[in-house]
């Protein structure tokens, strides 16, 4: 512990000293290796001997491993899913928002106190059905239209994820496996399969590297003021190879994990393949995303022990989505879309890098959508949120947050600016918090080597009355890659001031060997 007498600003100085920013060790484990698997959870769901409460949400980035966990664990389990981003459920948007913290007092009362009040006849997944709309179209969206369902059945979990990741698979789980499969053809989705006469042999594509800027955030935080959602697809469908269905004829529900299955060939070592499932609506043509997924083609084989790409050799790979649990509408079509870019949520592989899909390989390109069966009940019987009032807190400024694109159409540099205010409170004791960041995204049309991150953030604290603590820190952090050599550059800057007197500063240069990115 700390001493009551001891100096908290040399501690904190020596503390300083020893930092290491948390990107040294990510990118320089850029494969799945024994960095990533130690902390896994999936390398051994056996492990786990105890009863299970998952929570998570749909517009979060890890709602994926409810579905996995929920596959693959043997013991008492019960997952809670919404449309939240990453907060507590009761307090996170978008909503309906739960009465969280009543049901972790249920769960734990039947499993830890052994009080039987019938938790156990609750089903072991409740999801909320989403009801996508033209009217959520928005950065920011307060409250997602849906209903919730309950019931006993999982989605199965594609395989390939398994295989990539070299994991056993669990085989005695009761599965939903309704599923409808489109077959894709030149710039359609067909039921049924094409004659090969009727289409050509392969399509090429390549899109511009900012495809990808309608994308929202891949990790929602679920803040009021997080502007995460993704907006009307039809700027990033246009640079994009797109496959339309004809309007749908009955409403179809999905859930699990969609899947996509093509046949690719790349014309240079590298290659990536970013697949968009979304909704036409039926009125106005908007371009609603319901599930993304995204495949470095070097991992098509195996996220530990990637390969480079022959040129011009056909693969034949799974590109698997987001899992979902939608409504889509009779009326509205299904809409495929296929990029060789996402940014700024992948980085730009090193070579631009033409992708062609062969259509009378040996095997069809297909939409695979798992649906719902009829084996659910609907119902909301959450209780309505309970949080204990926080410390009273002033509000001295109001967040904000600001987001917005320049074209520098004379340069083909195009950036992405988001300006994010916390803004200011004071606490009962005086303290006063300030806190401003602003992220810089930058990309110049045909250079996948010009893309460029970089984010500050302006932090400050001090006592109104005092003049012993006045904090000022400012962070800085650019990262870029180079050519020849490739690689990953990174600086960050580091710099703190007490009463205007420096306190500490240090700039961190890394540098890393690309490893198949």
């Amino acid at each position: 512990g700390i001493d009551k007498d001891s100096n908290l600003f040399n501690i904190w100085k020596e503390r300083l000293n020893e930092l290491i920013p948390l990107d040294a060790y990510w990118i320089k484990h850029q494969n799945r290796d024994e960095y990533w698997r130690h902390g896994s959870i999936c390398e051994d769901y056996s492990k786990i001997l105890c009863p299970v409460l998952l929570i998570g949400g749909f517009a979060d980035l890890y709602n994926s491993s409810i579905f996995r966990l929920m596959n693959q664990l043997k013991y008492e389990k019960r997952a809670i899913l919404g449309p939240w981003g990453h907060q507590w459920p009761d307090d996170a948007y978008p909503g309906p928002q739960i009465g969280f913290l009543q049901e972790v007092i249920q769960w734990l009362d039947y499993h830890i106190k052994h009080i039987d009040n019938g938790y156990e006849k609750k089903e072991f997944l409740s999801i909320f059905k989403l009801n996508p709309n033209i009217h959520e179209l928005h950065s920011f969206v307060k409250q997602r239209k849906g209903q919730w369902i309950h019931l006993n059945s999982l989605p199965s979990y594609p395989n390939e994820h398994f295989q990539r990741n070299h994991l056993s698979i669990n085989q005695y789980q009761q599965i939903n496996e309704k599923q409808i499969i489109y077959y894709l053809s030149f710039g359609s989705l067909t039921i049924e399969s094409v004659s090969k006469d009727q289409i050509p042999d392969k399509i090429s594509f390549l899109s511009p590297l900012e495809t990808g800027l309608s994308s929202g955030n891949l990790l929602g935080w679920g803040g009021v003021e997080n502007i995460d959602n993704s907006i009307d697809q039809r700027e990033d469908d246009g640079r994009s190879l797109c496959f339309d269905s004809l309007p749908l004829n009955h409403n179809y529900e999905l859930f699990g994990f969609p899947s996509v299955k093509l046949n690719l060939s790349s014309n240079t070592n590298y290659g990536l393949i970013c697949v968009r499932l979304c909704m036409i609506d039926e009125k106005s043509s908007s371009s609603i995303l319901i599930s993304r997924g995204i495949l470095n083609l070097t991992h098509h084989k195996s996220h530990e022990h990637p390969e480079q790409l022959n040129i011009d050799e056909i693969y034949n790979v799974e590109i698997t989505l987001a899992g979902v649990c939608v409504c889509l509408p009779a009326g509205c079509r299904l809409h495929l879309a296929l990029s060789t870019s996402y940014w700024p949520i992948v980085w730009p592989s090193p070579q631009l890098s033409t992708l062609t899909i062969h259509f009378n390989h040996l095997s069809p390109c297909i939409l695979i959508l798992p649906c719902l069966n009829d084996k659910y009940l609907t119902r909301d019987d959450f209780a309505f949120p309970e949080i204990s009032q926080g410390i009273p807190i002033k509000y001295l400024r109001d967040s904000s947050v600001t987001r917005f694109r320049i074209l520098d159409e004379l340069n083909e540099i195009i950036t992405l600016k988001i300006y994010t205010d916390d803004g200011s409170i004071e606490y009962p004791d005086g303290l006063i918090w300030d806190e401003t960041s602003e992220s810089i995204y930058k990309i110049k049309k045909n250079d996948p080597q010009s893309a460029r991150i970089e984010i500050k953030r302006y932090l400050k604290y001090y006592f109104q009355d005092q003049s012993l603590i006045k904090v000022d820190i400012e962070t800085k952090s650019i990262m870029f890659s180079q050519e020849s050599p490739s690689t990953f550059n990174i600086i960050h800057q580091l710099n703190i001031n007490n009463k205007d007197q420096l306190v500490f500063e240090k700039n961190w240069n890394l540098t890393f060997p690309r490893s198949y990115i």
